[in-house]
């Protein structure tokens, strides 16, 4: 683990840190560090010392606020706490507990095992959700982009110029829409219904493409007409071959 050493000029006097130390509860890490089982910290930031790229990996402990900058990586595998993503960094995430997830900028939050309280792609953040992850809520906001293949979620919601993309996985309550947010849903021999549902704003099924049975209740009167259904690849090519058939025969 490298320490980087600062020097601050504070009237006359010289005071030499270690930059990276935990002090007070919070800690700034510039290199490649542990948060362990017994941990405790406030504030945990994580930055580069270029052109060195920082690696933190979590395995247990608590911490009431983690945020990543620059191109640095966050791994997540048990413990309790809160991410805020930033810059271009990636939060990779396989176990634990965050109360709320939030990638930012053009930062990346990879979600595939654990729980999440509330899970944000805001600010052209993007956040991959797939594997044994559990979601109470899922967001995309200001062009953030979510893509679903996978996990247990409770409600999806976009907004806000919002991009989800639903390929895999479960919801368990319902989708939401409003402020030009828009929802694919990959598949085939799927149905868009506007009335029925949980909610009575309709309802999507289908088939993920890999084979299991999905039914999503719709919520909110903008929401139907966000739903964009994209068949499956091999659906799509069969659609396309039989509109260059129908073309020729036409001639």
């Amino acid at each position: 683990m490298k320490t980087k050493i600062a020097i601050i000029t504070f009237t006359g006097f010289v005071l030499m840190y270690a930059v990276g130390l935990k002090a007070d509860g919070d800690w700034d890490i510039y290199s490649d560090a542990l948060i362990k089982e017994g941990d405790d910290y406030w504030t945990v930031r994580i930055f580069d010392s270029p052109p060195d790229h920082t690696t933190v990996d979590m395995t247990g402990g608590w911490a009431n606020v983690i945020q990543t900058y620059d191109a640095s990586t966050f791994n997540m595998s048990g413990g309790i706490t809160e991410v805020s993503a930033h810059d271009v960094s990636i939060i990779n995430m396989g176990g634990g507990k965050i109360y709320t997830l939030q990638a930012a900028e053009s930062s990346t939050a990879n979600v595939f095992g654990g729980s999440v309280n509330s899970l944000v792609a805001w600010n052209n953040g993007t956040v991959n959700v797939w594997g044994g992850v559990n979601v109470l809520s899922l967001v995309s906001d200001e062009s953030g982009v979510v893509n679903m293949s996978g996990g247990e979620i409770d409600h999806i919601s976009a907004l806000g110029f919002g991009v989800v993309n639903l390929s895999g996985g479960l919801v368990t309550d319902s989708l939401g829409i409003i402020e030009n947010g828009i929802v694919y849903i990959y598949g085939y021999e799927m149905s868009k219904f506007s009335i029925g549902g949980k909610y009575g704003y309709g309802f999507v099924s289908g088939y993920w493409e890999n084979g299991n049975l999905f039914s999503i209740d719709l919520n909110g009167s903008e929401t139907y007409s966000r739903v964009v259904l994209i068949p499956e690849p091999s659906s799509m090519l069969l659609f396309l071959m039989g509109s260059l058939l129908f073309k020729i025969r036409k001639r």
